[in-house]
């Protein structure tokens, strides 16, 4: 079940997750001082601004040339989180629409350059979605659950194929972000996902 109360606390920090995890620009090196203002007050806030830290303290083409030897030149390790169980299978084809009709009901156009599995894309998604503006939309809430589904196994199989990579700081990030969604998934039962 997802919780919308948390979803929407937590939306401006899935924006700023989103840049920081995507190839990153100039503007990753000031995201520490965003995450001071927009981050609520999480047990994971504090490993999350050493990351985006290490981030603001390393030259941006040291940055650039370890995200493409993480995610770009490593065949193992991808931000498209249905590759790995689906491939290039026609049922990833069918996700990838689901998630793009799921971006639109909740009213986000997507940029056509990326895929709809991409990991920033899915954050950013959840940033600037509008699932709070009534009864139609609260009806369809739970459709989010396949948004969460995709990022459940996708940042699952990025720390498993990644277990040597474990101490860079783009996994951490990924470790962080995947506890960080948690907050949004409730058990049937009320409590939240553990």
């Amino acid at each position: 079940m997802i919780d919308v109360v948390e979803l929407e606390r937590l939306r401006k920090s899935f924006l700023l997750l989103s840049q920081a995890i995507d190839f990153p620009d100039r503007e990753v090196l000031y995201l520490a001082n965003e995450a001071e203002r927009v981050v609520p007050d999480l047990p994971e806030k504090a490993a999350l601004l050493a990351i985006l830290n290490e981030f603001a303290a390393t030259p941006l083409q040291e940055l650039q040339e370890d995200y493409t030897r993480i995610f770009e030149l490593n065949k193992r390790i991808t931000l498209y989180a249905t590759y790995y169980k689906l491939e290039d299978s026609r049922e990833r084809g069918g996700v990838l629409a689901k998630l793009k009709m799921l971006y639109e009901m909740f009213g986000v156009e997507l940029d056509l350059s990326e895929m709809t599995d991409y990991l920033p894309t899915m954050l950013e998604f959840l940033a600037v979605g509008k699932w709070s503006n009534g009864p139609v939309i609260d009806a369809r809430i739970e459709d989010l659950q396949l948004l969460f589904s995709v990022l459940e196994d996708g940042t699952y199989e990025i720390l498993a194929h990644a277990k040597e990579l474990e101490n860079e700081p783009y996994i951490r990030l990924v470790r962080l972000i995947r506890v960080i969604l948690r907050y949004c998934v409730k058990h049937e039962g009320g409590d939240r996902d553990e």
